[in-house]
């Protein structure tokens, strides 16, 4: 695939368990293609800043934390949502360093853990953390609540973007429902507006979609995955 919009950078500072937060079996996602995405939905968007970004299976919100990170001036709220409970713990831990409160929570216990075993590794994130503090200029507005993604009919806000990374393989699979990413987007049609742009599914390629509510605009293949762009039929 062709990068239009983000240059191959150093981006080891957003590393999943240096600064950022993660337990095993929670899926990443890589930092240059989440950025690539979102520029691309935002070429289709009629709105440029104070975007309402929301990512419906969330997990640990890697994505949205990298976002808030690195677009964070386009931004005014990150929303997430997952099924799964825990994941959405590590989700807030993410979403909080882009607060000042979270950084300095996440600057002692960097500290304790380097003073405790004294790895390099420690005093390299640490290191990290003083080059993302530097990228918290604004106040973007964050909140992760429970939800089942094929149950959803009303939101508390307005999304201008989603952008999610759809359950597969070996890592993350559906945790309820059987209608996979149909049923997904059957039910997020409830919550779109005309001018929202559901944002980059991304996707095993075996994953079919096949929706009347919805014109693509964008379709990309990225080794065993896929991306799609779609917004509202009028």
């Amino acid at each position: 695939m062709e990068y239009k919009y983000t240059s191959k950078e150093n981006y080891e500072d957003f590393a999943c368990g240096r600064v950022i937060y993660h337990v095993g079996g929670e899926p990443t996602f890589p930092v240059r293609l989440t950025l690539e995405l979102f520029e691309r939905c935002l070429q289709y968007s009629h709105k440029k800043t104070d975007l309402i970004v929301y990512d419906c299976c969330c997990g640990g919100a890697y994505m949205l934390t990298i976002l808030g990170l690195l677009k964070g001036s386009s931004i005014a709220g990150l929303y997430g949502s997952d099924v799964d409970t825990q994941s959405l713990k590590l989700a807030k831990d993410n979403l909080g360093l882009l607060s000042q409160e979270g950084i300095a929570k996440r600057r002692r216990e960097l500290e304790n853990l380097y003073k405790t075993y004294g790895k390099a590794s420690h005093m390299e994130a640490l290191q990290s953390l003083n080059r993302i503090e530097a990228l918290v200029t604004k106040e973007i507005k964050t909140f992760i609540f429970h939800q089942n993604v094929f149950e959803m009919n009303d939101l508390a806000f307005t999304p201008d973007i989603i952008i999610t990374d759809v359950p597969y393989g070996n890592l993350a699979e559906w945790s309820e429902g059987s209608g996979g990413v149909n049923q997904m987007l059957d039910a997020l049609s409830k919550v779109c507006t005309n001018d929202t742009i559901l944002c980059c599914i991304c996707m095993d390629k075996k994953q079919k979609i096949h929706i009347d509510k919805f014109e693509r605009l964008e379709r990309q293949q990225i080794g065993k995955r896929k991306f799609e762009i779609y917004k509202l039929n009028k």
